[in-house]
């Protein structure tokens, strides 16, 4: 049997980061959601005795570190299902260690559809639980529905949909070490002003004013006022967007539009500077 999965790229619209716990994890708190940018995940079941993997992605590695084959590994073994052999297709289009969740999105589409394949009855919660195990954005990309993330990732409250908008999505050439990010936090202990609870009620209401308002991310308290995020994110502004935010540990910087014809330019004008630009619907 052979099918697909879209993996959508995940939003960070609110993130604040507490405390190192002594698992190693820090705890979160993240109003999430998702951009309409995918990758195709594609399970053909049978193939052989083994799992394996390719990708049109040069530069993903596809050993024991890739979360897809992970992904199946585990879910094998935790169901205890025969693997009868299982071969995974990826088609990337969310960049890597951009701050979107490819990777996880990526593992999250493996588990799913593996569901489908073996275990139809199996509950979604069960497979959050499975994916809690993979990495701190796998369960929220399970559903790939807009949620409240706290925790280390695993505890999640599903929460209104975003109000119809578009989004232009821009990744730099540079990226961030999500570990070095989380070190200058811990250096820094920001206060955070990020009004979590705010865009919640925002989001109730459907207010896309409010909601604009409220995007805000703790990671971009430990930039340099000269780093080139912020001029990505005046740059979105002056072009029109809503509001503009970095997404995760970075470094994808998204605008959040109310008018697609307007991000549809912006997305163009945008791409003149920086080729690794898309426009996206919210999801």
């Amino acid at each position: 049997m052979k099918l697909t999965e879209l993996a959508p790229a995940k939003l960070n619209l609110t993130l604040e980061v507490g405390e190192k716990r002594s698992d190693g994890y820090h705890e979160v708190q993240s109003v999430m959601s998702c951009a309409a940018l995918y990758d195709e995940v594609t399970l053909e079941s049978g193939t052989s005795g083994e799992i394996s993997m390719t990708c049109d992605c040069p530069g993903l590695p596809l050993d024991d570190t890739n979360l897809c084959l992970r992904a199946a590994k585990l879910f094998f073994k935790k169901t205890g299902i025969p693997c009868d052999g299982l071969h995974i297709e990826l088609s990337k289009r969310i960049p890597m260690q951009s701050g979107l969740g490819g990777g996880s999105a990526d593992a999250a589409a493996v588990l799913r559809g593996l569901r489908k394949l073996y275990r139809p009855e199996m509950m979604i919660k069960d497979l959050e639980r499975m994916a809690a195990e993979l990495g701190s954005d796998v369960p929220f990309c399970v559903r790939s529905v807009t949620a409240m993330v706290r925790g280390r990732g695993e505890q999640l409250l599903k929460l209104p949909k975003l109000p119809l908008c578009w989004f232009v999505i821009c990744k730099p050439e540079f990226s961030f070490s999500t570990a070095e990010m989380y070190a200058k936090l811990d250096e820094k202990e920001l206060v955070s002003s990020i009004d979590t609870l705010g865009l919640i009620k925002a989001l109730e209401y459907q207010d896309m004013q409010e909601i604009s308002d409220r995007l805000g991310n703790c990671f971009e308290g430990v930039l340099e006022a000269s780093s080139e995020i912020f001029a990505i994110k005046n740059r979105l502004l002056a072009l029109g967007a809503r509001n503009a935010c970095m997404s995760g540990s970075g470094s994808a910087v998204y605008g959040l539009f109310t008018r697609e014809d307007k991000a549809k330019a912006a997305a163009a004008e945008l791409q003149k500077i920086y080729p690794q630009t898309w426009f996206a619907e919210s999801v």
